[in-house]
C-alpha cells in the first residue's frame, strides 16, 4: 500500500518540477479543507434473495453458485471544489491559482439489505443481520485506515499541479474548472486503489468457511430448541 502512494507522489512531484510554462514560477499553497463521512446507514427489506443475489453478482461480491439473503453496499465518493485568483505574470497574461480547496473523500448511502423472505427475529435473520453489519464495520475501519494516506497524497496532487495560464480574466472560471478536473483525474488512481483494497477486506468475511460456520450456528440453535 505505502509503495503505491509513494510512487504516485513521486510522479506528481516530478511532473511539477518539469513544468515549463510561464506560471510554473508560482508556488501553490492554498488552504485545503479535507472532509469525510461514513454516511447515514439505512436498512432495506424490500428485495428478494434472487434480487439481492443478482445485485451482489453485479458488484462482484457474491460468487457464482451462492445465494444472498443480505447485502451491504456503500458508494465511495470523492469531490473537489476550489476558489481561485488570477495573477498577472511577467509575460502579460494571467495565472490562475487556487486560494482554498474543499476535498471530500468518503461514503454515501451505506445500506444493509435483508431479504423480505427472512422472518424477523429468527436465528437466520439475526445471523444475516450481524454478517451485513460486520461488512459495514469493515467499511468504516478501512476508511479510517486509509484517510491519512489519501489526505497526504491528495495534498501532494494539489501542491504539484501547475497553475493555469489564461489570456484574460474572463477565462478565470473555465480555468478553475480545468484545475478541478486535473485534481479529480489524478485522484482517480488513489480512489480506485482504495476500492480494490476495500473489496479485498470484505472478501475475507465472504468465504465458504465463514458461511459454513454461520450456517452451523442456526443448525445447532434449532437442534437445541426444536
Amino acid at each position: 500500500m505505502k509503495k503505491l502512494f509513494f510512487v504516485l507522489t513521486f510522479i506528481l512531484i516530478s511532473f511539477r518540477a518539469g513544468a515549463s510554462d510561464v506560471c510554473s514560477e508560482y508556488t501553490i499553497a492554498p488552504e485545503i479543507k479535507f472532509t469525510s463521512s461514513y454516511g447515514k446507514l439505512r436498512y432495506d427489506r424490500t428485495k428478494s434473495k434472487i434480487e439481492l443475489t443478482r445485485e451482489g453478482e453485479e458488484y462482484g461480491i457474491v460468487e457464482q453458485g451462492l445465494f444472498a439473503s443480505g447485502l451491504a453496499l456503500v458508494s465511495v465518493t470523492h469531490k473537489v471544489s476550489a476558489n481561485t485568483i488570477s495573477m498577472r505574470n511577467k509575460a502579460g497574461t494571467y495565472c490562475v491559482l487556487p486560494v482554498d480547496i474543499d476535498v471530500f473523500v468518503g461514503y454515501q448511502d451505506p445500506v444493509i439489505y435483508l431479504s423480505h423472505e427472512l422472518e424477523y427475529g429468527t436465528c437466520e435473520y439475526n445471523v444475516v443481520l450481524r454478517h451485513e453489519q460486520t461488512h459495514q464495520q469493515i467499511n468504516a475501519a478501512a476508511l479510517r485506515y486509509f484517510l491519512p494516506k489519501l489526505k497526504e497524497s491528495i495534498e501532494a496532487i494539489i501542491k504539484n499541479t501547475p497553475a493555469i495560464e489564461i489570456k484574460n480574466k474572463r477565462d478565470g472560471d473555465r480555468a478553475t474548472q480545468d484545475l478541478i478536473k486535473a485534481y479529480m483525474r489524478q485522484m482517480e488512481p488513489l480512489v480506485d486503489f482504495f476500492k480494490k483494497e476495500l473489496l479485498r477486506e470484505q472478501k475475507k468475511l465472504d468465504n465458504h468457511k465463514n458461511y459454513q460456520m454461520e450456517g452451523d450456528l442456526c443448525r445447532r440453535f434449532h437442534e437445541e430448541h426444536d
